[in-house]
């Protein structure tokens, strides 16, 4: 198991945790903010930096940009340890720099500062840039409720890579990954095939149905009939079907329990990975879940949910074209609320755990199974100064 922060650090996350009357594990009020931060956005403690992000270019630099209150210049550090930065690649008076000439099959982490790096803020781009996966994204940068922050680096969600090329295996052993968790079924993964990864990852394949949805998929554009697509998929009835989905997420105590063994192993400080076949549904809860149990406010959630569609949009649009070019779909559009993700279906889900448990908490600790030492453990692995 590779430990990302010192002992130290850990236990005194910990202790913040214990100490602060405000720092719960609880259910954030709902709000309808739509303009959450889904690139890497975060704020250094002392309040020096505000709203740092960090862009992976398409040309292999990176942009750092910040605003701040300091009258200074600012120092960017670069490093592949995200607990460990000694090496200043820009120094600037103003407020983004462009770095240039590091190695783009290594995982870059950022601490911007006026000083040393132990009073900045630290930031990396969202995206890991895997090409047979364009969902795959380090859940780190958020901010909690009572001003801690999720570490990068230690989580981790993706569609399936079974296609990974051997690019893609290097940056995924760049992560220092303990442990892939893969919540495809038999039948997924055989069409699909089983994930690349590097040597040394542990697999842990803890399947969760999806709901019939291939099925509904299936079943649909193999007909070629444009009535029966309608009648299938229109009107709602595509959306209507993944918001049962999301019921059962909630509802089918064999899906609670695999979705509790990666919390486990979260707090347990190993650095996970975890995908289902598109990144969107099963694995959109699971983070949904993390992000919540510690802290994580809702438009935060919402927006890192939602950036899924982005994500997908190249992919979706190819697979749709495919479709119509090919004779299947008239109106490939009916298949949108099976491709992507929508407010909604986050809202049934949070509002099953409200019906069938009273409140977050309580779905932590009787829908999951997760005790109180167990949540403790948990944000003290995964937060931050």
């Amino acid at each position: 198991m590779r430990i990302r922060t010192t002992r130290l650090a850990t236990l005194a996350v910990a202790a913040a945790l214990t100490l602060g009357g405000s720092v719960a594990v609880g259910s954030a009020n709902a709000s309808t903010d739509d303009h959450a931060d889904t690139k890497v956005s975060a704020r250094s403690g002392l309040g020096i930096v505000d709203n740092a992000s960090a862009v992976a270019n398409p040309d292999g630099t990176y942009t750092i940009g910040w605003t701040d209150r300091w009258p200074g210049p600012m120092h960017v550090y670069a490093s592949t340890d995200v607990d460990r930065f000694t090496q200043i690649v820009a120094t600037s008076t103003g407020t983004s720099v462009r770095i240039t000439g590091l190695d783009t099959t290594k995982r870059w982490y950022f601490n911007v500062t006026p000083a040393g790096p132990f009073i900045g803020v630290v930031v990396a781009p969202r995206t890991i840039g895997l090409q047979s996966a364009p969902n795959a994204r380090d859940i780190g940068g958020y901010r909690t409720n009572w001003g801690l922050t999720v570490k990068y680096g230690q989580v981790f969600r993706s569609d399936a890579f079974g296609k990974a090329t051997d690019a893609d295996v290097a940056r995924l052993a760049a992560l220092g990954l303990d442990e892939a968790v893969d919540f495809r079924t038999d039948v997924e993964t055989a069409q699909n095939g089983p994930n690349r990864l590097p040597a040394g990852v542990t697999a842990k394949n803890l399947p969760i149905a999806d709901g019939n949805l291939t099925n509904i998929i299936n079943g649909a554009v193999g007909s070629k009939d444009p009535v029966k697509q309608q009648e299938q998929l229109g009107d709602g009835k595509a959306a209507a079907a993944l918001e049962t989905i999301y019921k059962g997420f909630v509802d089918d105590p064999a899906q609670r329990a695999q979705f509790a063994t990666v919390l486990r192993d979260l707090a347990e400080g190993k650095s996970v990975i975890y995908n289902c076949t598109a990144g969107k549904d099963r694995t959109g809860w699971m983070t949904a879940v993390i992000l919540k149990a510690v802290g994580v406010d809702d438009a935060t959630i919402y927006g890192d949910f939602l950036a899924t569609n982005a994500n997908l949009k190249t992919r979706n649009d190819a697979t749709k074209a495919g479709l119509k070019a090919g004779g299947l779909m008239q109106n490939p559009d009916l298949l949108d609320p099976l491709l992507y993700v929508q407010k909604s279906y986050l809202d049934t889900a949070f509002a099953q755990v409200k019906v069938k448990y009273g409140s977050f908490d309580n779905y932590l600790r009787k829908g999951l199974n997760i005790d109180p030492i167990t949540a403790l453990k948990l944000q003290a692995q995964l937060l931050t100064f």
